[in-house]
């Protein structure tokens, strides 16, 4: 079954991840208009779900399973521990909480499941559709995020919540006050955890599962898994059976598949000379970790060129105004982790940038697929640092793909920086490079200058409050 057929499977699917439609008319109508196509797919019914359970589904109008559903309900009710390898818009929210829902005990107060999402607004979601599927049950499911009072929250977790969806700031927050206990919890789901790991939650997220039942079910979402995610499934999952809906990307041949080594610190000047060389062209560069997405836009904004980024962060609003800038081309240049660039629906792509280079080789793909789509011709680079050179030739080594090398060197008197990723080694301190002639550090509307500008209040500060100074040594 394709995951493009997904809306045949339930008529009234629509957001992201969601089998929503809770407020929409029964489609039973519409099913009895197709029987015969009806007859031929699997239904609920066929997965061991509890009778109440089937019962709601069928109440919500949701009548037959997407493929990570089909997939993962048998797992889930056989009590084996879950990795299901799922990208956004799959049904994938329904393919935990019907198995979970159904194995509540409604007389217990004590917490018994936690889903653990990356946003606050994923985990309403989440607290949404469980809500809706637990309310006939009895089961009650408590909502503990962070950007909002406490008080509401705390009242539900009062009131005997069995289930417990959040992000890992706030429920960290409440372990360690004492505000709520994990002791009971036999379900735990980590929802999206490559997102996660992109936001800095991981080792929230680790302290968390250290409070739950050590005879848990451990369900892990997530698109790529990335080595730290693999760390923790090793360390909290007890062989756990793996399931995927993500189909690979064939590369084609109008991809031109090229390379270049150089140090982490000489990256920026090569994509200077790129988007110098071809101005008008769109380009997507991708980078492993939030911080770096950060770093390299705030350098290709000060420098005056159109860019924009996305990363774990950014809201739905925002990533909507960066893709259309960029559809639009008043954004030629979108820097993103690939948590972020999910989904992305951008046709003609002129090139893709891997200015990190993917720890899987799974990941290598789906970047360059964004490029030398519908027959176009479409161009990657990847820049292969002294770091990277490992995962780089696991990926030239698994692929087969013909990937050639462009010998090319750093522009005369670029030097790396003091905030360069790749730190210069102690002794002389380093100048700082990379300046145009007579050019200063760019400002973004409503943002701060940028670091090491002259007089710099900080430094200032420093001085002024008897500190000593450092001497500058010869000229």
């Amino acid at each position: 079954m394709s995951l493009g057929s997904r809306d045949a499977y339930n008529k009234t699917m629509h957001s992201d991840d969601f089998l929503s439609g809770l407020d929409q008319p029964d489609p039973s109508s519409e099913a009895k208009e197709t029987p015969e196509e009806d007859s031929s797919k699997t239904s609920f019914s066929d997965l061991q779900l509890p009778d109440e359970v089937l019962q709601r589904l069928a109440q919500m109008g949701f009548l037959y399973p997407t493929p990570i559903q089909e997939m993962a309900i048998p797992v889930a009710m056989d009590g084996i521990d879950l990795i299901g390898k799922a990208e956004t818009g799959t049904g994938k929210t329904l393919a935990f909480t019907a198995p979970i829902i159904g194995k509540l005990d409604s007389e217990r107060v004590a917490v018994q499941a936690l889903v653990l999402c990356p946003t606050r607004e994923l985990a309403q979601q989440v607290e949404e559709v469980a809500s809706a599927m637990g309310e006939a049950l009895g089961i009650r499911v408590a909502l503990v995020v962070g950007g909002v009072h406490q008080s509401q929250q705390l009242l539900q977790l009062r009131r005997g919540a069995q289930m417990v969806v959040g992000t890992p700031g706030r429920v960290l927050d409440f372990l360690r006050s004492g505000k709520i206990r994990l002791g009971w919890a036999d379900h735990v789901v980590l929802d999206e955890a490559d997102r996660m790991l992109d936001m800095g939650f991981i080792d929230d997220v680790s302290e968390i599962l250290e409070h739950t039942s050590s005879d848990r079910q451990t369900y892990l979402f997530s698109a790529t898994l990335p080595p730290r995610i693999k760390s923790l499934m090793k360390r909290f999952m007890k062989n756990p059976q793996v399931i995927s809906t993500i189909q690979e990307i064939a590369t084609v041949p109008e991809i031109d598949q090229k390379f270049i080594h150089c140090e982490d610190w000489a990256k920026k000047y090569w994509i200077h000379q790129l988007l110098d060389q071809y101005k008008e062209e769109t380009c997507i560069i991708f980078c492993n970790t939030r911080r770096a997405v950060i770093e390299l836009d705030r350098d290709l904004w000060g420098r005056g060129y159109p860019a924009g980024s996305l990363h774990g962060e950014h809201d739905q609003d925002r990533r909507f105004k960066i893709l259309e800038g960029f559809k639009k081309k008043q954004i030629t240049t979108m820097v993103a982790t690939d948590v972020a660039a999910r989904g992305l629906d951008v046709e003609a792509v002129s090139r893709v940038v891997n200015y990190d280079i993917p720890d899987e080789v799974e990941t290598y793909v789906h970047r360059i697929g964004r490029t030398g789509r519908a027959g176009a011709k479409g161009s990657a680079i990847s820049l292969v640092d002294s770091r990277s050179r490992l995962s780089w030739n696991r990926i030239v080594r698994e692929t087969g793909f013909p990937i050639s090398e462009v010998t090319w060197h750093p522009p005369r008197g670029a030097r790396p920086d003091t905030h360069s990723r790749s730190r210069p080694a102690r002794g002389r301190p380093m100048g700082r490079a990379g300046g145009k002639p007579g050019s200063r550090p760019g400002k973004r509307p409503g943002g701060s200058a940028r670091d090491g500008r002259k007089g710099n209040p900080k430094s200032r500060n420093r001085q002024s409050s008897g500190q000593k100074k450092r001497p500058s040594g010869p000229r």
